[in-house]
């Protein structure tokens, strides 16, 4: 996190996003980031507390049949919103990692 960026709070959807996550989604095809953004809206619950470090979850969306996977980085502080902080797109072995460490979002559909 860039200590001279504020978060950007989305009313009505209890999350805030950083400028370095919203500058990776305006860079990308506008369908793709619609994906991936909705993907994490509905797959990213129950992420627990954590004052000391941000957690990095990859994710996997397809595309044209095409997949597409991804980190998000996650701050998550007591008694505040969901910060996503940072997007990064990741080769498919650095997911397979992600998912071996169970440090990955799981889709719920």
């Amino acid at each position: 996190m860039s200590m001279g960026s504020e978060p950007r709070y989305i009313k009505d959807r209890g999350y805030d996003v950083e400028e370095e996550f919203l500058d990776t989604l305006d860079d990308i095809d506008r369908e793709l980031a619609i994906k991936i953004s909705n993907f994490i809206e509905e797959n990213v619950t129950d992420v627990k507390p954590n004052k000391l470090t941000t957690y990095v979850l990859g994710g996997l969306v397809h595309m044209n049949e095409q997949p597409f996977t991804f980190a998000v980085e996650i701050l998550k502080e007591k008694g505040r919103y969901v910060t996503l902080t940072d997007l990064d797109f990741i080769s498919m072995d650095e997911y397979l990692d992600l998912i071996n460490e169970d440090s990955y979002i799981k889709s719920y559909k």
